[in-house]
C-alpha cells in the first residue's frame, strides 16, 4: 500500500470519528531517527519494555489515532483492506483496557466501508461491520 493511500484512510477515519462527536488526534511521530512512529510501537507485548530478549517475536505495532469521547479514550489502529494481527492488540487490551480506555482497530475496505474490531480486557474481540455489500 502506498503512503498516500494510507494517509487517505487515516483522514477518512478522523472524519468519521469527528462526525461521531469525538475529539481526534493523530499520534504518528515523525523524524529522522525514530525507529517506530506509532504510539506505543516497538514495545514487547510479553514484558512491556522497549528492549528485551524476545522483542522481535512479540513486537507491538502501535496506534495511529487517539480519540476522546464523553466517556472513553480510544486507542485506534487504522488499516486498509486487511485487519491488523489480533494477537498483540488482545495482549494490549488485556493489560491496559478498562471501563474508560478502549482498544479499537478500524479497517477501511475500498469502495465498501468500515469494519471495526474492539478488543476487550477479557480477550474478546467484537466486530462491527459497516460495509455496503456484506459478504
Amino acid at each position: 500500500m502506498s503512503r498516500a493511500k494510507g494517509r487517505r484512510t487515516i483522514r477518512k477515519a478522523i472524519a468519521y470519528l469527528e462526525d461521531q462527536g469525538m475529539l481526534v488526534d493523530e499520534v504518528e511521530m515523525g523524524g529522522r531517527y525514530n525507529l517506530y512512529k506509532d504510539l506505543f510501537a516497538g514495545y514487547c507485548t510479553k514484558c512491556w519494555v522497549k528492549k528485551c530478549e524476545h522483542q522481535d517475536k512479540f513486537r507491538f505495532e502501535g496506534f495511529d489515532l487517539i480519540a476522546l469521547s464523553d466517556k472513553c479514550v480510544y486507542f485506534i489502529q487504522v488499516k486498509t483492506n486487511t485487519p491488523p494481527a489480533r494477537k498483540n492488540y488482545i495482549r494490549f487490551a488485556k493489560k491496559f483496557a478498562s471501563k474508560y480506555i478502549s482498544v479499537l482497530s478500524m479497517t477501511w475496505y475500498d469502495r465498501r466501508g468500515w469494519v471495526f474490531h474492539r478488543f476487550t480486557r477479557l480477550g474478546d474481540v467484537t466486530k462491527k461491520d459497516l460495509r455496503k455489500n456484506n459478504k
